[in-house]
């Protein structure tokens, strides 16, 4: 096999899961719902309470707004992560997995498309994620600079 058949394998292993993305809307949705909530619930509620001081490498205060949203971004990665890993499942329950598997391609290079769509996926979900966040006005540090 050539390095053509490898892209062409890699193309529609995660074109495949991008479409399942969009197709499921409750599933982008559902993973939104938690760090949503953290944001504008729980840090509107610990706003002044629990912001970062002034302290190194700090050079001013840090709403907890700004202060959460790596976490949360953290979470989204970490929900996605384990979606993926039950679509894998799901696969291989409803017979789409039997397909991947008798195709020339070696396992591991299955698994690594595999994996490479499903960290698509919850990037595109983190962009989200940080779009409504900055409408909601939290603002990121430049450079990752406070």
């Amino acid at each position: 096999m050539n390095l053509a058949a490898y892209g062409h394998c890699l193309r529609g292993v995660v074109g495949r899961e991008l479409l399942r993305f969009l197709h499921q809307r409750s599933r982008f949705v559902a993973a939104l719902v938690r760090p949503l909530v953290w944001l504008f619930v729980f840090a509107a509620g610990f706003r002044m309470a629990l912001g970062v001081a002034m302290t190194e490498p700090y050079q001013t205060y840090v709403l907890y707004e700004v202060y959460i949203v790596p976490g949360l971004v953290g979470m989204i990665q970490l929900f996605n992560g384990m979606q993926s890993s039950l679509s894998m499942v799901y696969d291989r329950e409803m017979g789409s997995m039997r397909v991947l598997l008798v195709s020339p391609f070696p396992r591991g290079y299955l698994l690594m498309c595999k994996l490479l769509a499903g960290t698509l996926v919850s990037i595109l979900q983190v962009y989200v994620f940080l779009a409504i966040a900055y409408a909601y006005g939290v603002q990121r540090p430049y450079l990752g600079m406070c």
